[in-house]
């Protein structure tokens, strides 16, 4: 695994390179080949949740604060539609929603410190698919050497994603980690399907790897957990802010629905609040 992990570390830090030498101040510099269409648009269409998630404030205006950036897996031209998510995402009124490939995104980490500069009241959320997942849980640890704080990490179909301290660091909120059936060029369920990982919200659907960005359980989920983020009273950002580190080989900290003991129950405002 440790071996693994270095090899994924090695391979981004190739890529990061590329990226940042037409890296600009703005987000975006260097604009993905497929942004809001691919192949995914026809094969995997998104499948909207049958209930609907308004922020429980009961003011949109509340997600102009939530910026979301999203990180592709090693997928050019889209084919599990994780655009498509994201611009459904924006649909719902996150307008502040960027989409990336690998090779895209190296402006992430100078725009969210930018927003931590100019917003102390903004929420950062990083949302990875497939090998999009070890992107932000690299941008997470680079922005936790000068304690930036994010607020949510969200890894979707995180195959090569271990229960460690990089997955989780000390400067993420809170962690949603949906997963599923691991990639059949890797061997499908027999060595890598991802991980559970301590104090996260750990959840395992029962679909095709590439299937996860475009079903309904995960709209929902990320729905859920963005609509709390928007209208939680969330502490007011400063710098050094850290938080506590989650204790290994600890129980999940996500309450369990009784009518269903497999579901966590959808968050509330300040069910999840600083540990």
């Amino acid at each position: 695994m440790k071996r693994t992990n270095a090899v994924l570390t090695v391979v981004l830090a190739l890529i990061v390179p590329c990226g940042q030498i037409a890296c600009s101040s703005k987000v975006g510099a260097i604009e993905p080949l497929v942004t809001h269409g691919g192949l995914g648009t026809f094969l995997h269409p998104i499948q909207a949740p049958k209930n609907g998630h308004s922020c429980l404030c009961g003011l949109d205006c509340c997600k102009d604060n939530v910026y979301i950036f999203g990180v592709n897996g090693l997928n050019p031209l889209c084919t599990g539609n994780f655009n498509g998510l994201l611009d459904y995402l924006r649909g719902q009124g996150f307008k502040n929603t960027y989409f990336g490939q690998l090779y895209t995104p190296n402006c992430y980490a100078r725009k969210i410190r930018d927003i931590r500069q100019h917003d102390a009241h903004a929420r950062v959320v990083l949302i990875g698919f497939s090998l999009g997942c070890n992107y932000v849980q690299c941008l997470a640890n680079h922005l936790n050497h000068d304690d930036t704080r994010v607020d949510l990490v969200v890894y979707l179909g995180g195959d090569y994603i271990f229960n460690n301290e990089r997955a989780f660091p000390c400067n993420v909120e809170r962690v949603l980690n949906v997963q599923a059936h691991g990639i059949c060029l890797t061997g499908g369920d027999l060595f890598f399907k991802g991980a559970d990982i301590d104090g996260a919200r750990n959840v395992r659907l029962p679909v095709r790897h590439i299937l996860i960005p475009s079903r309904a359980d995960t709209v929902e989920l990320l729905m859920e957990e963005l609509t709390s983020l928007a209208c939680a009273s969330a502490p007011v950002w400063v710098p050094g802010w850290r938080r506590a580190a989650v204790p290994r080989h600890g129980a999940s900290n996500i309450p369990f629905s009784q009518a269903d003991p497999q579901r966590p129950v959808a968050p509330q405002p300040g069910m999840w609040g600083r540990r």
